[in-house]
């Protein structure tokens, strides 16, 4: 028998002792080698599961039900704002994005916009070209066609007065700055004197300033009312997020023929290391020799499950990864007919952002890759990769609070295997460099808002100095 660890030997005989496998040669658990006979899922472990479900379902409701009244009058602004006469239509948000913005990356930077927009009384206007591509919302949000319209009446945008004006504070501007706009100024009088304003992300990171803006006290008021449970993510993507028909029935297909009563989404990342280069991430603090085990993903996942008591037949583990070898370690540790994944798992994998959006693509191709992100965030329980922008995104789509795999030697409880998040939001990417730019009040300003730990639970920004302290 090939010798394992402590840890793993112990993860074998929880799983003979709890029942739902047995060990083989290997020395991990098979789905292969249950034994059906001796063991179902209890009808009380089923009603647990639905259970389950359907509270997710309530909190999806307790969500968007604040949200209804304030939707209703934005689709109202909206109309007015496309349905353009002969006068200058309603003032507006624009979002765009740098050509190296994927998919995963431009979301947070799309619901951002929608946000400063209900905050601000303005219209939204997206200028990604993904967007266009896999979205189809049920307002027509497209700069280009809102173009084509000023300029049939007269209107250039791209010339004062009408021209948007970038709100400081947006893009990968200093901290300092990023946490004066959105933590510290009314976004509306900051705003009030330009017609259009434009929300630019121009770094492929998760730039989720909604996250600074629950530290606002002028707009305190406007969170507690439309969003009591700080999912600002969950709650706008619904109204934003809606694939195209092609893309929706394909998901839906896929989770209809390969989920099971229970489904848990496996997201693992293999290239966001030290040994990748990267002008952006300071990535010392990710060697890849500290990067989680492929098992340790694993055991995480089968203890998902057999702290739901559930059988293997009636639990899935989707993955998405972005190394191919990964799919094979995965299928070859939890049983092949068990993990479950879009095309193959392969062809999409070939470079490390699988994500990321070329307008020469594949169109096929993209499609698959946002059904992984769709599929993910339709799972019961996600195991991800603590910075990954595709784990955090799927899970704040989901409104799933995720388990995060750390990396480390995890010699010390300062050094934890994983940790679980308390709700679905993604985190602040550059959290870490802003708290130690804030001076005392603006430090205290952050850490006002409950969920600011979450939010610093992420990688660093660039470069990093050697002084730098801890926080």
């Amino acid at each position: 028998m090939v010798r394992m660890s402590r840890f793993y030997l112990g993860l074998v005989v929880v799983g003979l002792v709890a029942g739902p496998f047995r060990a083989i040669s290997t020395g991990w658990p098979s789905a292969d080698q249950s034994s059906q006979e001796r063991y179902q899922s209890s009808d009380a472990a089923v009603a647990k599961v639905e259970a389950l479900q359907r509270l997710r379902e309530l909190e999806r409701h307790a969500r968007l039900q604040p949200l209804e009244e304030l939707v209703n009058s934005y689709r109202a602004r909206h109309e007015a704002c496309v349905n353009v006469g002969s006068g200058l239509p309603g003032k507006y948000v624009k979002v765009t994005g740098g050509v190296s913005v994927g998919v995963r990356n431009g979301l947070p930077a799309v619901l951002t916009g929608l946000l400063l927009a209900l905050i601000t009384d303005r219209c939204l206007f997206v200028d990604f070209a993904f967007y266009e591509d896999l979205f189809q919302p049920d307002l027509d949000f497209s700069w280009n066609h809102h173009v084509e319209r000023l300029l049939a009446q007269g209107h250039d945008p791209n010339k004062p007065p009408n021209e948007p004006r970038r709100l400081p504070g947006t893009g990968t501007g200093p901290v300092s700055e990023v946490a004066e706009v959105w933590m510290l100024q009314n976004l509306t009088d900051l705003s009030q004197g330009h017609y259009g304003i434009e929300v630019k992300n121009d770094c492929d990171c998760v730039e989720w300033t909604p996250a600074l803006l629950q530290s606002n006290p002028f707009h305190q008021d406007f969170i507690d009312l439309y969003f009591p449970t700080r999912e600002i993510f969950a709650a706008l993507a619904p109204f934003m997020l809606k694939v195209t028909p092609q893309v929706e029935n394909r998901t839906a297909a896929f989770k209809q023929d390969n989920f099971k009563l229970f489904t848990i989404g496996i997201q693992i990342t293999r290239h966001r290391c030290d040994a990748w280069p990267d002008e952006i991430i300071d990535r010392k603090e990710l060697p890849c020799a500290l990067r989680p085990s492929i098992e340790s993903y694993c055991a995480v996942a089968r203890s998902i499950q057999l702290s739901h008591g559930l059988n293997d037949n009636d639990v899935r583990f989707f993955l998405v990864a972005d190394d191919p070898d990964v799919y094979d370690q995965v299928a070859e540790i939890l049983g092949r007919e068990r993990v479950i994944f879009t095309d193959n798992g392969i062809p999409r994998m070939q470079k490390a952002d699988h994500i990321q959006y070329a307008p020469n693509a594949n169109t096929a191709q993209l499609e698959t890759n946002l059904m992984d992100l769709a599929l993910l965030s339709r799972c019961d329980d996600l195991v991800m990769t603590v910075t990954s922008s595709t784990g955090y995104i799927a899970a704040a789509w989901g409104g799933i609070a995720p388990v995060h795999m750390l990396y480390g030697k995890h010699q010390s409880a300062q050094n934890p295997y994983w940790f679980r998040a308390i709700n679905s939001e993604p985190c602040y990417w550059q959290a870490k460099d802003m708290m130690r730019a804030l001076d005392t009040e603006g430090l205290e300003r952050f850490r006002s808002n409950p969920f600011w730990m979450q939010y610093s639970q992420c990688h660093h920004a660039v470069r990093l100095p050697a002084s730098a302290k801890s926080w």
